[in-house]
């Protein structure tokens, strides 16, 4: 009988150390996502306030002239090119009658 009490407490002790673990795992997990989705909203909003430095300071330039720019700035970027619209790695330049008139992140 005082075997099967040993067992019991050991795997009693085994279970309540993994359950602790587990709630610190996902209250850890929970934490960093938090801290992930702060960090993009405030990439999201830092973008945007460039974005439109670059929209005021950028009136004058085609979309000829920007995408130009890009492929000298970054080589190697990954640059898809549409009728209003040069997305260069997840940044979307917006043309409207030839110029500049929006970036977006």
């Amino acid at each position: 009988m005082k075997i099967w009490k040993v067992s019991f407490f050991i795997t009693l002790l085994a279970l309540l150390v993994t359950n602790a673990f587990w709630l610190y795992t996902v209250i850890d997990s929970g934490v960093t996502y938090t801290y992930q989705q702060v960090t993009l909203n405030e990439k999201a909003k830092a973008v945007e306030i460039l974005g439109a430095l670059i929209v005021k300071g950028g009136n004058k330039y085609t979309k000829k002239d920007i995408l130009h720019i890009l492929r000298q700035v970054n080589k190697n970027a990954f640059i898809v090119e549409e009728d209003n619209l040069i997305d260069a790695e997840g940044v979307k330049f917006i043309f409207k009658n030839g110029t500049l008139s929006k970036v977006k992140g």
